[in-house]
This record gives structure tokens, C-alpha cells and sequence, in this order.
């Protein structure tokens, strides 16, 4: 029988991080041990009455400040045993079958590294949610050459990055990994940002993995790493939906859209220097401008125009195109009528 590390990083939501718990009890393949990384709460998870509601699988790591969730995430990583790990927010929930659909796709072919999984919204703001997930998966599926081998299961080889690179739609942000492969990701990603930033280790590399979009930018990573992986394309990993989404607020839409730019702008100066990317500078840097693209279009139509041409500037000094010298005549445009 596989063996499954569940990992749940987890700050101050003990009543949802019960629920989450529940549901990888519920597996028709039990896990091993489900590791909580508390990070940071306040007051502290109880390890002990979590052990003795919930049995022994349970494992807990305690930071006493906040290293955020990348960080939480790969600690929890770090300190699995098992074959297999699979990565759960404490605000969500695994379908009951989830680990042992995508563990039997992995025990049935030893060159699949890893699996993503399908999300399904539940909550107050799910309709919109499930209404998206469906686009961007069809994106990722055409552009990344993913082949459906049957109704539930896409496979893909060397192309994945290339439907990853401009979008990571939420399925591709839940595997279930090799540990060994989620080590090589999580390796090639601390390396980049030690090696972009000139920094003496990797320890100091990774309080540099903080901030929003860490889940989408490790699958870009693993994108570059694995040559096949594969979809779970049910709705293995259910989403909660309750406002606490990026784009909820227009501040939020902006921070996300800022801090999409700060990755892929690491990501494009790790493909200048490193062996590992050199089949993908053009896409990486082409996603870039893109990025700076869709931040000029979005202070623009804020009424931000300065921010809106620092941004555009830096499209077309990544990658000048027509469509992008258009939208600066438009700027141009709207620039002159405020005189």
C-alpha cells in the first residue's frame, strides 16, 4: 500500500483546520501522517488534544512567528516519511477518494512524477469560481499539448510549462507529488533565487519564497523540472469560496497582479543564467511582458497613468510588439486629454 504525508500549514483557524483534518481522515486511502504546521498562531495549536481527538497520524511543527505559507509548505515537506505528499490548506478539503485515485495513477507508471488535482469550489462565492476553472483548464490543456488518455486523466509531457507560463489555473497550484520530485522542484527554486540574488546559501534563499501566487509559481518550476506529470481531472480538491479570494477587492487584484510581476520577473532572470532553462527563455520572457502588459491595462483603466506607462515601458523593453505600441498611443492619447 502507498504510503502519504498529508501536509496542512495552518494559522489561526483552528474550527476549518478541524474540518480539514476530517476530511483526510475520511480517505478511502488513510494517510500516514497528516503534518500540521502551525505558523504562528495565536493562541498555539494543541498538538496534544489535536492526538487524541484525531489519533497518531497527526504530527505538528510549531514557528512562533509567521514564515508564511511557501515556507510552512516546505517545511512540512521537509519532514515527511512517506512515499508520497500531498499539500492541503486548513481552509479546504480532499474529496474522500482523492489520495487513492491520484497515488494508484503514480504506483501504475514510475516515470509519472506528479499529479494535479481537480478543484471544485464550495462556499458563497463558488458559482463564479466553478464558472473560470473550466476556461483555464482548457487553456493549459490546448497550449501545454495535455493528452487525454480517458474523461478523468490528461497527461502531459515536456510542454507543460508552456500552458503554465501565462496562467496557473487553482488545479495546477494541488498535487500530489513524489516526494523526491516535490524535493527536486522545491530544490531548483531555492537554487534560482540564491543564484539571481547572489546569496551564500539556500537557507537565506527561501525568506525570499514569501507573498502571494507561491503555489502557482512552484508549478511554473515544476513545469521546468518534469517531463511527465499528469491531470486528476475530478473534483479531487474542494475550494473554499468565501471572499477570501485574491481579486475580492481592488486591493487585492492589485497586490496580485504586482506580485505576479515579481515572479515571473525572478523567473526570467534565473532562465539568463541557468543550464536548467534554457529551452523556455523565449516563453519566460515573453509571459514577463505580458505580466507588465496587464499591469499598465489595469492602472490605466484605475485612472493611474503613471503607474500605467512605468508599466508599459517595462513590456516593451521585454518584448517590444505592435498590440503593445498601440496601447501606448492609447495612453498617449488619454495622457493629452487630461491637458
Amino acid at each position: 500500500m502507498p504510503s502519504v504525508s498529508v501536509i496542512i500549514p495552518t494559522l489561526n483557524r483552528p474550527e476549518l483546520l478541524r474540518e480539514a483534518i476530517k476530511s483526510v481522515l475520511q480517505q478511502t486511502l488513510p494517510a500516514n501522517e497528516i503534518i500540521i504546521v502551525d505558523d504562528g498562531s495565536l493562541p498555539p495549536v494543541d498538538a496534544a488534544k489535536l492526538k487524541t481527538e484525531f489519533g497518531s497520524s497527526i504530527k505538528v511543527l510549531r514557528n512562533e512567528e509567521s514564515q508564511g505559507l511557501a515556507w510552512a509548505r516546505n517545511q512540512g515537506a521537509i519532514a515527511a516519511s512517506s512515499q508520497y505528499v500531498a499539500h492541503l490548506d486548513d481552509d479546504d478539503l480532499f474529496a474522500p477518494k482523492t489520495l487513492a485515485e491520484c497515488t494508484s495513477l503514480l504506483e501504475a507508471d514510475p516515470a509519472l512524477e506528479l499529479v494535479f488535482v481537480g478543484v471544485e469550489g464550495f462556499g458563497s462565492d463558488s458559482d463564479y469560481f466553478n464558472k473560470m476553472q473550466p476556461i483555464g483548464l482548457a487553456r493549459v490543456i490546448k497550449q501545454g499539448k495535455g493528452r487525454e488518455v480517458k474523461p478523468d486523466l490528461i497527461l502531459f509531457s515536456k510542454n507543460l510549462l508552456e500552458g503554465l507560463i501565462n496562467q496557473v489555473p487553482m488545479a495546477f497550484q494541488r498535487v500530489v507529488a513524489r516526494r523526491e520530485v516535490w524535493e527536486r522542484v522545491s530544490k531548483l527554486r531555492l537554487r534560482a533565487y540564491q543564484k539571481v540574488a547572489n546569496l551564500p546559501s539556500e537557507a537565506e534563499a527561501m525568506n525570499l519564497i514569501r507573498g502571494q501566487l507561491r503555489d502557482s509559481e512552484w508549478a511554473l518550476y515544476a513545469g521546468v523540472v518534469c517531463t511527465k506529470t499528469a491531470l486528476y481531472n475530478q473534483p479531487g480538491y474542494l475550494q473554499r469560496c468565501e471572499r477570501q479570494g485574491m481579486s475580492s477587492q481592488p486591493a487585492n487584484l492589485e497586490r496580485h497582479t504586482l506580485q505576479a510581476i515579481k515572479i515571473k520577473t525572478q523567473f526570467f532572470r534565473a532562465s539568463l543564467s541557468m543550464q536548467q532553462f534554457k529551452n523556455w527563455k523565449r516563453y519566460i520572457r515573453h509571459s514577463l511582458a505580458k505580466a507588465e502588459f496587464d499591469a499598465a491595462y489595469y492602472y490605466h483603466h484605475q485612472g493611474k497613468q503613471k503607474q500605467a506607462w512605468i508599466h508599459w515601458w517595462e513590456a516593451i523593453k521585454t518584448r517590444p510588439t505592435l498590440s503593445y505600441v498601440k496601447f501606448g498611443v492609447r495612453l498617449l492619447l488619454a495622457y493629452h486629454a487630461l491637458d
